[in-house]
């Protein structure tokens, strides 16, 4: 006795009938816009701030809670609203987007993939002529930060100039 042949159905059809369209429609919209909150918001604010979930108002509008991990952060929110609804829209197509609610949520954001710095060897010169700027610190834990930070601030300059000439 042979076996039907099994008939493939979309992922799509078979989630919508498991969760429901309506549900399968926010959760779809709220992994757009956790993909692309650094460009809604930028890498500042979304290194502090993340979209928590999406849900239907009764007047069929949507209602976006955005988790911030400070009080500043969740008023700088208040204050773009009208922009991150349309950066909502132009990069991750959430439409009818009325209300943006926050909630203080310790350890929220979105960190981006930052490309890693490679430690360029700065010049033995360079490093005499930064010791000797600051040889009139007098502090020597001051100074050895102050000496540390020049010299990755030189080196990551050399590595930014290198990456452009590429």
């Amino acid at each position: 006795m042979k076996r039907p042949r099994s008939r493939l159905t979309g992922l799509h059809d078979s989630l919508a009938a498991v969760l429901g369209e309506d549900s399968l429609e926010l959760l779809t919209s709220i992994a757009q816009l956790r993909r692309h909150w650094p460009d809604i918001v930028g890498a500042m604010m979304a290194a502090r701030t993340e979209p928590v979930s999406i849900e239907r108002l009764k007047d069929q509008g949507l209602c976006l809670l955005i988790g911030v991990d400070h009080p500043i952060m969740a008023q700088q929110i208040r204050f773009l609203r009208n922009d991150i609804r349309q950066a909502c829209f132009r990069h991750a197509r959430v439409t009818n987007l009325q209300q943006i609610r926050t909630r203080i949520q310790p350890g929220a954001g979105i960190r981006s993939q930052q490309r890693k710095i490679r430690k360029k060897a700065v010049r033995f010169a360079a490093k005499r002529a930064i010791a000797k700027e600051l040889a009139s610190i007098k502090d020597s834990r001051l100074k050895r930060a102050m000496f540390e930070a020049r010299i990755a601030q030189m080196a990551f300059a050399e590595d930014s100039k290198h990456e452009e000439n590429s």
